[in-house]
């Protein structure tokens, strides 16, 4: 298969602006007591960065054609833990910041995880469309399930807007550089509330009182009354 094309498969767009790359770092406020999460470390450009000025990278790459020069770099510096795998079978842990490009294709999946994770801070390039769901505020019409489940534990802004040419190979959208803050009243949220909100905005053209009859019936079933954890 023609790598590029491979590439595309996986959902991989690597960020080639060098710009780009220093102000996520910047955004991230590393030092070296951080252990910062990568996902979908690529070629290592954004790695060798982080490794510069956090203790550890946990640098996770899915593509077994890229692990050769991701380990190369682990050799030069040795705070580098490459994993090899899908970040979302591997699901390091240990971690307390995200700076990361990954694959665009599990922005939601991977946004589920790891608010479930509760870093204290991300800074993550996402396509535009899905980065303005997570900023969206209530009432807008791009306010969403995400926008709602990571309103509850994050702050979140865009920082700026990326052209796709930046990227290879260009994505067919535009991306958006945002940083998510933990906040610090951010309740711990169990599965049912989690199952609770998804539903409400799948079913939201239902009648809402439909639609909590089905919901609290599943949650007294499970025994789970109390939605968050004290």
């Amino acid at each position: 298969m023609n790598p590029s094309k491979r590439i595309r498969i996986l959902g991989q767009h690597f960020l080639s602006k060098p710009e780009i790359l220093d102000k996520m770092v910047e955004c991230a406020e590393l030092s070296k007591s951080d252990v910062v999460l990568e996902v979908g470390a690529g070629r290592g450009e954004l790695t060798r960065r982080l490794a510069e000025r956090a203790g550890l990278v946990i640098a996770v790459e899915i593509d077994p054609r890229l692990l050769g020069d991701l380990r190369k770099l682990g050799e030069a510096h040795p705070n580098v833990k490459v994993v090899a795998g899908d970040i979302l079978r591997v699901k390091p842990r240990g971690f307390n910041k995200v700076v990361s490009n990954p694959p665009y294709g599990i922005s939601l999946r991977l946004m589920e995880w790891l608010i479930d994770s509760r870093p204290e801070l991300m800074v993550l390039t996402l396509q535009k469309e899905f980065a303005s769901k997570l900023v969206a505020e209530p009432g807008s019409r791009r306010y969403l399930y995400i926008s709602a489940l990571s309103s509850l534990s994050y702050d979140s802004r865009i920082i700026e807007l990326i052209p796709r040419r930046f990227f290879n190979p260009p994505p067919k959208v535009d991306s958006a550089l945002v940083v998510m803050k933990l906040r610090e009243d951010a309740p711990q949220l169990k599965n049912s509330w989690k199952r609770i909100l998804k539903t409400l905005f799948t079913r939201r053209r239902q009648k809402l009182r439909r639609v909590l009859r089905d919901l609290l019936g599943e949650v007294k079933a499970e025994g789970e009354l109390d939605l968050l954890d004290e």
